[in-house]
């Protein structure tokens, strides 16, 4: 681990220790809305449990999120890579699907020249 590391490594832990015992007093964890002093559903834990509990569903709750915001960037990752894979597949001569049937490799006709070609053929033919 590079000493950059440690620099905020050390200090978020130390944090978090520090936070740790100093609310490691009990409360009461309710999750009855109505009724405040005869929960139905109710659980004594450490304060810091109740913290980390938030934290933690904060932090999942977001990468959920953001998950589900990139569906979109990753459905078109895999259009492309499927379409790339449909052009190589066509492009490989000795690939068996790219035959006229009697093995011969079918070429595989441009509608133009690439430009290289082109500049590469003036520059020759004057």
């Amino acid at each position: 681990m590079t000493l950059k590391t440690w620099f905020i490594l050390f200090p978020c832990a130390l944090v978090g220790v520090v936070l740790t015992l100093a609310n490691m007093v009990p409360v009461q964890f309710s999750l009855d809305p109505f009724s405040a002093t005869r929960p139905a559903l109710a659980v004594t834990v450490p304060l810091i449990v109740v913290i980390m509990g938030a934290f933690l569903a904060g932090l999942l709750a977001g990468g959920l999120g953001a998950w589900i915001g990139q569906g979109g960037h990753r459905r078109g990752e895999r259009q492309a890579k499927r379409e790339l894979k449909r052009v190589q597949k066509q492009q490989d001569p000795a690939n068996t699907n790219s035959t006229d049937g009697t093995g011969t490799a079918v070429a595989l006709a441009t509608s133009s020249p690439l430009p290289a070609q082109t500049a590469h053929a003036s520059r020759n033919s004057g």
